[in-house]
């Protein structure tokens, strides 16, 4: 049985964030992507920063050629990063890292199709109000062809 294309552009997309890394150019070494659990674990002994990456939902938005389907799968990116000084900085800095891996230049191909990557309104929470910890809530959406 073959992997659905749905999983296949997922499986890319967190390949793409795990690449991120001070080695690899980035201003932020991850310490775990998490994209099995509904929920991430917490706690005072979780080395951060850390990603989640968790679907919200999948739809067919049209029929192509040979009955094929255009597909959107839209995931949501948790990142956690410790708070204390300077977590602003920090915050911006894991921002700025999550939109240069998911916007490289290159689109994602499976079985030569190119795969869209939008991202929507981003949620911070105020890295100034003292948190042990500090997320990001970024949406993204995988625009794709999935064959029949």
């Amino acid at each position: 049985m073959s992997t659905p294309t749905s999983t296949q552009v997922v499986n890319k997309l967190i390949e793409r964030l795990a690449g991120i890394s001070i080695a690899n150019g980035y201003h932020t070494d991850i310490a775990d992507i998490e994209s099995e659990r509904h929920q991430v674990k917490l706690d005072h002994t979780t080395t951060l920063p850390i990603l989640h990456v968790h679907n919200l939902e999948n739809q067919a938005t049209s029929v192509v050629a040979g009955g094929d389907r255009q597909e959107e799968r839209t995931l949501r990116v948790d990142a956690y990063l410790a708070g204390g000084a300077g977590a602003r900085q920090r915050q911006d800095a894991l921002l700025d890292d999550l939109y240069r891996a998911l916007y490289t230049g290159e689109k994602i191909k499976l079985d030569r199709l190119a795969v869209e990557i939008t991202t929507g309104v981003v949620a911070l929470d105020d890295a100034e109000l003292g948190s042990r910890i500090v997320p990001i809530y970024l949406p993204v959406t995988i625009t794709y062809t999935s064959r029949r």
